[in-house]
């Protein structure tokens, strides 16, 4: 049975906000199928090699949202996330030949640790996250420079096989993305943790009022953060079976671009990793649709800033819909109640 603590934080978080998180899932999984259709249609068909090349280059991206996820559902920003991508990928590398499993666990406790120290940062230091990450930034960069300064280190040989590589036609990375929508679904739907950090996007001052405890629920979102990003950086070691320690630059603006494709509300509260992995589809999607119809990926990023924009206003005007359907509902039962 559950806890009345757990109870209230339900309550925290009304079922009309969890519908619309999942409605904005359910677009961005449609336009996921139809970029998937166009391809199909402009490469002739879809084989194992396409698979397993749009796979790879998605699971790196759908860990680093999955990570961002994490921090706006909460109403904060975590503009760390590349940083600690590459600082988690150097580790690996760098201990990695060495000590096999060793540089993983190390690099996976890295990625934590950082996200540990962001979650310090912004909740006792009351720093802004947008101005306490950018910060945090710039020093991850720096230590994954000094323990990498140029691109080299090793990974251990099964490492890309358990990452980037296939069982029989069935690419392992796909794998790992059907089991993150699983677990985020789990996460955030079925844990006292996913619950408390939904309602403390939603409202701090209610959250707190259910007896959520706000502080230790905003560090552990930039933990959970950390050790996707760790993760993301684990990953891409096995995709080049070496580090590289700016490898994770790109990822911090396109993880954004995924998690606001996928639904994620940017003032928090609304969301779902779930979406967000569908959104990191779309985007490498995006560049295999130009590539195979022979426009130069330099138009990804137009694309990408269009499609994100669109998201926008869609959920945007999917949100405002919802606010008149409710209010004609509560019209309505404030009627009948009157007669």
């Amino acid at each position: 049975m559950s806890s009345p603590r757990a109870r209230r934080a339900k309550r925290a978080l009304p079922r009309p906000i969890a519908r619309l998180a999942w409605q904005r899932a359910y677009t961005s999984a449609a336009l996921m199928l139809a970029l998937f259709i166009v391809y199909v249609f402009l490469n002739h068909g879809f084989g194992w090699i396409e698979a397993l090349g749009i796979s790879n280059s998605a699971l790196p991206l759908a860990l680093a949202a999955a990570g961002e996820t994490f921090v706006m559902l909460t109403n904060g920003i975590d503009l760390s996330i590349g940083s600690v991508i590459s600082l988690s990928n150097v580790v690996c590398a760098a201990l990695g030949a060495d000590h096999g499993a060793l540089g993983i666990i190390a690099a996976l406790a890295i990625g934590a640790a950082a996200g540990l120290v962001n979650g310090l940062v912004v909740s006792y230091m009351r720093i802004a996250p947008l101005i306490a990450t950018l910060a945090t930034s710039s020093i991850y960069m720096g230590i994954a420079l000094i323990v990498l300064s140029a691109p080299g280190g090793a990974v251990p040989p099964w490492l890309p096989n358990w990452t980037v590589g296939s069982i029989g036609t069935i690419p392992v990375a796909a794998i790992w993305l059907l089991v993150s929508v699983l677990l985020a679904w789990i996460v955030l739907r079925r844990t006292r943790f996913g619950i408390n950090l939904q309602a403390l996007g939603g409202s701090e001052s209610a959250a707190r009022s259910a007896g959520i405890k706000v502080t230790r629920t905003r560090i552990g979102v930039y933990v959970a953060s950390g050790f996707c990003c760790g993760l993301a950086g684990v990953i891409l070691a096995g995709l080049t079976q070496s580090g590289e320690p700016t490898i994770g630059t790109v990822y911090l603006l396109n993880a954004i671009a995924a998690v606001v494709v996928g639904g994620t509300s940017l003032s928090g509260g609304v969301g779902t990793i779930a979406g967000s992995i569908f959104g990191a589809i779309v985007l490498t999607l995006v560049s295999s649709v130009l590539l195979v119809s022979g426009i130069s990926t330099n138009y990804q990023y137009i694309v990408t800033g269009l499609i994100v924009i669109g998201a926008l206003l869609a959920h945007s005007l999917h949100g405002r819909l919802g606010l008149r359907a409710a209010r004609r509902a509560q019209q309505a039962q404030t009627g009948v109640a009157a007669s």
